[in-house]
């Protein structure tokens, strides 16, 4: 099929069986009607190819508007060539012109005689007359036209006309005459490609890829002429887009180019021109304010106003709402929005408008519009292209709008502000106008927005006011690493401010303490008067671990609202010991909590901290793929605003490393590595960069490089004790030195790390620590030692909620028994942590348990390579249909099975797939992974009468042989 009648195989068809039945001998008669760019013509001109094609005669006429006055034109263009009507053209073009010489009516013997010309060659060889743009023949032609279609009955002549719509005809009653002639199931109506066939058009044209064709479609809305010509207009290898192509802008919106790059060659520009002035031409025939209204809906956007469009072009309000309606018929519109129904179309009326009309014109709209009470965001974005602002409501509702948008559109509040502060912004609403600058700088790049809140924190303020920005100024320095910087602030403001009330005091003491804790220089007792006694015995009990249940204890009271608020530094630091204390579940609850609230204030840095923070929290929990997530959006948030390489950016970093380093995805760990060097060189080495650096050490020794991590640890080893933090809870550098000493075969260096962690993890009394540092003793550890520790490991983190803590303890219990010569025990060791390794995702150790399994003589099964994969058939059923949304009745019924047999099922699959109910099923069972047409299998089948073997199966009764084939299929399903 041709490029140009995609999606056109039903009107085709109409019209090869009305050329079939021509040459049968029966005539017909079709209209095609349709908006403009639909293909009317192209299927014209594909029904005269295939005429020829079959040895039909064609004859066409293409209708003008300026020929509209001349009489019998149309025909003339059908018929002048025909031998058997060349006689009648000399009396018909002398019957044509009156008296007064204004054309007269034609008689019935001269549209007789046309008719019969036609007649008479077509039984000598069957014909096809083709009119396009019906609605522009001139009234006599319209006339002979619908005089013709009553007589095709009997004659083998096919006669197909094109319409467009909306627009006027010469004659509105002589054309509803001639279409009401045609039969119902030959009017066809054309519309806009669907966008399965616009895509497939747009993919033949230009190859692209599917995001560049999309664009495209949706830009053209499935226009073909318009898709057509865009395509045409950016070749392949082009450097972009032209304006109102794929990826335009709305007309009116800031991003919208204003023309075309001095690049892109003539011929092209002289393309969508044609577009343009085709478009432009058929405004001025629709009606004599059409164009002028259709330019301003373009600059009005939607939904749009027929009172506001009266006033923007000056014209009554009845007028514009009939050019609305003639915007509409001609499909220009969607009749329902009231929005243009082809973007590209909006985006070339807007271009047209001269540059300073345009401006003007939105500045007319936006006036319109406030006294309409519109909402501000949109006047705002007319005042964005005004070149004046001569008004003084208009900066007001510019810094109104940005504070409604600041939050979930920074970039977008920032022009608005600075479109503000360009045209003056009075004083009083100066000092506002920075806060929300800087406000949004903080959303779009940290380092600026800084630097902003410095110079605007060294003008004159009020008390309030200098302890305000000192706050905010002081807690972007913190999350840019410039500790001693963020310090001096709130020191300086102290002093400035003197004396404080005891809400400013605390805010400024909670502050500091937050900054003496990232920069290693606090210590409880020491300078910190008025500091809450809780935290301050929190803090202590944390860094020297001594007793974790007292620490949980305390933090509990914290997180308790309203003691401490979510986000806060106090918080933050409550619901590390909470994690740190074992308790990582409750722990993660309180984060799902602070990362909604964290989205629903809209802060940049909040959001990140908070989604890297919830990675560390599911990392200890054993979720890779949460941890993983949760880090890399903090990483990309980060990264917008320019602050990955500070403060949680360190965090997200760490979280990233450890879940590489699990998955055994060693060449994304040394990519994180290379990406971000672990030591900051002269940056101090903050809170969150020592986790970043124990991570790194352990990357290092995967990689071969133990000697290079052995620095790294000993580093943190240092930098820990200048903090006074002796918690192995807290990172747990000693295991970590432990394995890297072992990959340099120093047995007892090893065995002496690991074992001072086990002796500092059982005073501090956590099962996580614990149970981590026993893992890292028997892995350093031989024979009975090495049994006797990886069974301990086992009794204290089999009920606690680590699942890749254990299946690792699992793995070393399993390498123990297998050097004691245990063999079942260490397969049936190794089979439990092979299972939970996979999972969880945890290639690496899934391999090492693998290989072990190999040296005991096991064989993992192969199948079993993914979570999915551990299911049974049954289970697997019953999660497939879960996630697909039925309830467990449902299942049931479906299944003939019981409710509880159900349950059990997915209380399995949960427990297999480390998951925590079945709204998380949809993760592993995503619809279109679903099996479309497969029918139900029964779990467990009805057993079948006995019948016997010598009994053919055609004798069974229909039910048994129903029965039969569902036990067949269920034994092939369940293999």
């Amino acid at each position: 099929m041709p490029q140009e009648l995609f999606g056109r195989s039903e009107e085709c068809k109409i019209i090869t069986e009305m050329l079939a039945s021509a040459r049968a001998g029966t005539g017909a008669v079709a209209l095609m009607e349709g908006i403009i760019g639909t293909g009317k013509t192209s299927l014209l001109r594909w029904a005269e190819d295939t005429a020829r094609e079959q040895g039909m005669v064609v004859l066409s006429a293409t209708a003008s508007p300026t020929e509209q006055r001349f009489s019998l034109g149309v025909v003339h263009q059908l018929l002048g060539t025909l031998p058997e009507t060349a006689d009648g053209w000399e009396r018909a073009f002398a019957a044509s012109a009156g008296g007064d010489g204004r054309p007269a009516e034609a008689d019935y013997p001269l549209l007789a005689e046309l008719c019969a010309g036609v007649g008479r060659a077509a039984r000598r060889t069957p014909i096809l007359l083709t009119v396009d743009c019906v609605q522009h023949a001139d009234r006599t032609s319209l006339l002979w036209l619908g005089f013709l279609s009553r007589r095709l009955d009997n004659l083998p002549v096919v006669l197909l006309a094109t319409k467009r719509c909306g627009e006027p005809a010469s004659d509105q009653h002589l054309l509803v005459e001639f279409m009401e002639g045609v039969r119902p199931d030959r009017h066809i109506h054309l519309h806009d490609l669907s966008p399965s066939a616009a895509s497939d058009l747009a993919a033949s044209l230009c190859g692209h890829d599917h995001a560049s064709v999309d664009a495209l479609v949706a830009d053209t809305g499935g226009n073909p002429y318009l898709l057509t010509e865009q395509i045409r207009t950016v070749p392949a290898g082009s450097g972009g887009p032209p304006p109102g192509g794929a990826g335009h802008a709305h007309p009116h919106s800031p991003d919208a180019p204003a023309g075309r790059t001095p690049a892109e060659p003539p011929d092209e520009r002289m393309r969508l021109q044609a577009v343009k002035e085709r478009i432009l031409c058929m405004l001025r025939r629709l009606d004599p304010h059409c164009l002028e209204v259709a330019r301003a809906a373009s600059i009005l956007g939607s939904p749009l106003d027929p009172a506001i469009l009266a006033d923007l072009c000056d014209v009554p309000t009845e007028d514009a709402c009939r050019s609305l309606s003639r915007l509409t018929e001609s499909g220009l519109l969607c009749p329902d929005a009231m929005t243009f129904r082809h973007p590209l179309l909006a985006g070339l009326l807007y271009q047209d408008i001269p540059c300073a009309e345009r401006a003007e014109l939105h500045r007319h709209a936006a006036r319109f519009m406030w006294r309409r009470n519109a909402p501000r965001e949109d006047v705002a974005t007319h005042l964005l292209r005004s070149h004046r602002l001569d008004e003084p409501w208009m900066t007001r509702l510019l810094l109104d709008a940005a504070q409604g948008m600041v939050g979930r559109d920074p970039a977008g509040a920032r022009r608005l502000i600075e479109k503000a502060v360009l045209h003056g912004v009075p004083d009083e609403l100066a000092a506002r106008a920075e806060g929300l600058r800087i406000q949004a700088l903080t959303a779009l790049d940290l380092p600026a927005s800084a630097r902003a809140l410095s110079a605007h924190a060294a003008g004159q303020l009020t008390s309030e006011d200098r302890l305000q920005e000192a706050l905010r100024l002081s807690d972007i320095l913190l999350r840019l690493d410039e500790l001693s910087c963020a310090r001096e602030v709130l020191e300086d403001a102290r002093e400035e401010i003197g004396v404080l009330d005891a809400s400013a005091e605390a805010r400024l003491r909670e502050r500091l303490t937050d900054i003496r804790l990232h920069e290693g220089t606090y210590r409880p007792g020491s300078g910190d008067e008025g500091q809450d006694r809780l935290e301050r015995v929190l803090l202590l009990r944390t860094a020297s671990g001594d007793s974790a249940q007292a620490a949980r204890r305390i933090a509990d009271r914290f997180l308790a609202v309203p003691r401490a608020p979510y986000g806060s530094p106090t918080w933050y630091h409550a619901l590390l010991a909470l994690l740190w204390a074992g308790d990582a579940d409750e722990a993660r609850r309180h984060m799902d909590t602070e990362v909604r609230l964290a989205r629903a204030e809209g802060t940049v840095t909040r959001i990140a901290e908070a989604l890297a923070v919830r990675g560390l929290v599911q990392l200890h929990r054993g979720q890779l793929a949460d941890a993983e997530d949760d880090a890399r959006q903090a990483l990309d948030l980060l990264t917008r605003i320019a602050a990955a390489a500070y403060h949680a950016g360190a965090l997200a970093r760490s979280v990233l490393i450890d879940v590489a380093l699990e998955k055994d995805d060693i060449a994304a760990a040394g990519a994180l590595l290379d990406e971000a060097p672990p030591l900051p060189g002269e940056q101090p080495l903050t809170w969150w960069r020592l986790h970043l650096l124990h991570s790194a050490g352990r990357a290092l020794g995967r990689l071969g490089q133990a000697q290079r991590g052995l620095a790294l640890i000993a580093r943190c080893e240092e930098e820990l004790a200048r903090r006074g933090v002796v918690n192995p809870a807290v990172l747990p550098w000693r295991s970590t030195r432990s394995a890297l000493l072992l990959a340099q075969r120093n047995m007892a260096a090893a065995r002496r790390a690991a074992r001072e962690e086990t002796e500092l993890a059982r005073r501090w009394g956590a099962p996580f620590a614990l149970g981590r540092a026993l893992v890292a003793q028997a892995s350093a550890s031989s024979g009975d030692e090495a049994l006797r520790l990886a069974d301990q490991a086992l009794e204290i983190l089999e009920p606690a909620p680590t699942p890749l803590l254990f299946a690792q303890a699992l793995y070393e219990a399993g390498r123990a028994h297998r050097q004691i010569a245990k063999v079942r025990r260490t397969r049936e060791l190794l089979h439990r942590a092979n299972e939970l390794g996979i999972s969880l995702g945890a290639d690496g150790l899934v391999e090492a348990v693998q290989r072990e399994l190999r040296y005991a003589g096991g064989r993992p099964d192969p199948r079993k390579d993914s979570p999915e994969s551990l299911l049974t058939p049954a289970e697997r059923q019953v999660s497939e249909l879960a996630a697909g949304g039925m309830s467990n009745r449902d299942i049931a019924h479906m299944l003939k099975v019981s409710l509880r047999n159900v349950e059990s099922h997915l209380t399995h699959s949960y427990r297999k797939l480390r998951i925590s109910g079945r709204h998380e099923l949809a993760k592993h069972f995503p619809p279109e992974e679903k099996e479309s047409a497969a029918a139900p299998v029964l779990l467990y089948q009805p057993r079948a009468t006995l019948t016997p073997r010598h009994q053919p199966r055609a004798a069974l009764a229909p039910q048994h042989q129903a029965r039969a084939t569902l036990a067949s299929r269920h034994e092939l399903r369940t293999g």
